[in-house]
């Protein structure tokens, strides 16, 4: 579903941001640093002799290239002598002990973008948002805001909490699911879009790459391209995990719907891309209006959690 051409384009404007970031990285090193040299004396002193150490040593493997071996070994017991020394002091001033170490907007990948052989997820998220203008994503809903308590019978509140505990847990573990796969069913204001929400949130604060979106905007976006064969196809199955919002409110367009939905689904199962979708509709009626193959995709015990959410179409969820 994307060309080559968005590859292309996305290399450039991740290099972008990679360079931005990096030289926000610098300024804020440097800022520390005449911080330091400023305003706290005893920390720019210890950070004056590792910086003296270093150069001391330099000069001293060039005049010795011989000695170089126990050379860069002396100098290194040295260097960790004083940065733990200064670790002491910067964490007595308040500091913290890596105040002065080299800044990282993402640990992971360092800012280089990448994690391995692959994109760092940092840079999945960013392409994800330019893909389709955001994650989708309400950050107001996660699993801390959300309440189950407000459901006043004990049965149906002791559902809700299984569901809201296998939801979390399916967050944490991503995405090391024995189902990877889950379709929320149930009436209008039962909480779905809230949890789609609060697991996107969770999975996407554990560093994967999420996109959130209506069954609508789905089908609209792939319409629109075909619409204008110059425009990039949306790739719906970059997205590490996708949440497929209000199933059964998009328009059911001939050559479009039905195969868009079934190759997105089967793609992704496939390639084992997770996909969350949740519907206002019970299962014998999406198997009338999508057909087997689809429904077969949604409703898998292979690969697919089903959940069924039967509280009172009360919006439960409040603030």
């Amino acid at each position: 579903m994307m060309s080559s051409n968005n590859g292309i384009g996305f290399d450039r404007s991740v290099e972008t941001v990679l360079s931005e970031r990096r030289s926000r990285a610098r300024r804020i090193e440097n800022a520390r640093r005449e911080n330091v040299l400023a305003n706290y004396p005893e920390a720019a002193s210890l950070w004056r002799e590792i910086r003296d150490i270093g150069l001391e040593f330099a000069d001293k493997m060039i005049a010795s290239p011989q000695d170089t071996e126990a050379l860069d070994s002396l100098a290194r017991s040295l260097v960790a002598q004083k940065k733990t020394e200064l670790k002491s002091v910067l964490i007595k001033n308040g500091l913290g002990e890596d105040y002065l170490e080299p800044y990282y907007f993402c640990p992971i990948c360092r800012d280089t973008g990448r994690s391995g052989d692959e994109f760092c997820a940092c840079i999945k998220q960013k392409m994800v948002d330019k893909m389709f203008s955001g994650s989708g994503l309400n950050p107001n809903e996660t699993f801390e805001t959300f309440r189950h308590d407000l459901i006043s019978d004990p049965k149906q509140n002791k559902a809700m909490e299984r569901i809201y505990e296998y939801c979390r847990d399916y967050s944490d573990r991503f995405p090391e699911n024995e189902a990877g796969d889950i379709l929320l069913i149930g009436a209008p204001g039962v909480g779905k879009s809230f949890l789609l929400n609060c697991i996107g949130g969770r999975v996407l604060g554990n560093g994967h790459s999420v996109l959130k979106i209506t069954a609508n905007r789905l089908v609209s976006s792939v319409l629109d391209s075909i619409r204008d064969p110059d425009s990039e196809r949306p790739d719906f199955i970059f997205p590490e995990l996708l949440m497929i919002d209000d199933l059964g409110t998009e328009p059911m367009i001939n050559n479009v719907t039905l195969e868009t939905l079934l190759s997105v689904l089967g793609e992704r199962q496939d390639t084992g891309k997770a996909t969350l979708i949740a519907t206002n509709k019970p299962i014998e009626a999406l198997a009338e209006e999508y057909g087997e193959r689809i429904v077969s995709r949604m409703i898998s015990p292979r690969c697919v959690k089903v959940i069924k959410l039967t509280t009172p179409s009360t919006r439960v969820m409040k603030f």
